[in-house]
C-alpha cells in the first residue's frame, strides 16, 4: 500500500516537473525550484529539532533514485521549452517534435528510478532494524553509484580513460 502512495507521489512531482516545460520551461524550472525548497526547509527544521536519525536515516536509502528522477524529469520539460523557445531553423512544431524524443528517453530514465526510489522508500527506508550508520553508508553509495552512471555510461569509458584520449 505505501509503495503504491510513494509511486503517485513521485509520479506527480515527475509529471509536474516534466509537464511544466511546455509553458516555455518555466514551469518545469518552478516546479524544481518548489519541490527543492520544500524538501531543504524539511531537512532543516527536522534536523535542528534533533531528528537527525530519523529523518536523515529515513531519506539517505531513496533519496539518490527519487532526487535524481525528479531532475531528470525536469530535464524532460526544459528540453520541451527550449524547442519552443529556441526552434532554430526548425519550425516550432517540428523543434517540439525532435526534442520531445530526447525528452521521453529522459522520461524513461526518470520512471526507472523514480519506483525504485518508491520500493525502497516502502520496503527498506522504514526499516527501524538498520543501524544509522548503514541506511546513512547506503545512501552514500547509492548516490555515488548514480553520478558515475550518469557521468560515465554511454560515453567510451575504458577503464584506462575515455575512448580517444
Amino acid at each position: 500500500a505505501m509503495w503504491g502512495m510513494y509511486v503517485a507521489n513521485n509520479v506527480r512531482i515527475d509529471f509536474q516537473c516534466c509537464a511544466g516545460g511546455i509553458a516555455f520551461g518555466v514551469g518545469a524550472v518552478f516546479y524544481l525550484l518548489y519541490n527543492g525548497l520544500q524538501i531543504g526547509a524539511v531537512a532543516g527544521h527536522l534536523t535542528q529539532l534533533g531528528f537527525i536519525d530519523t529523518f536523515w536515516g529515513f531519506v539517505a536509502g531513496h533519496s539518490a533514485f527519487e532526487l535524481t528522477g525528479a531532475v531528470l524529469s525536469g530535464a524532460a520539460g526544459l528540453k520541451i521549452g527550449a524547442a519552443l523557445l529556441f526552434p532554430g531553423r526548425r519550425g516550432r512544431r517540428a523543434a517540439l517534435m525532435e526534442n520531445s524524443r530526447v525528452a521521453v528517453r529522459l522520461l524513461y530514465g526518470a520512471a526507472t528510478l523514480t519506483f525504485l526510489a518508491a520500493f525502497i522508500e516502502a520496503f527498506w527506508s522504514p526499516n527501524r532494524g538498520v543501524p544509522f550508520e548503514i541506511k546513512i553508508g547506503i545512501g552514500i553509495t547509492l548516490w555515488c553509484l548514480t553520478w558515475a552512471y550518469l557521468l560515465l555510461a554511454g560515453r567510451g569509458w575504458t577503464g584506462k580513460g575515455r575512448r580517444g584520449t
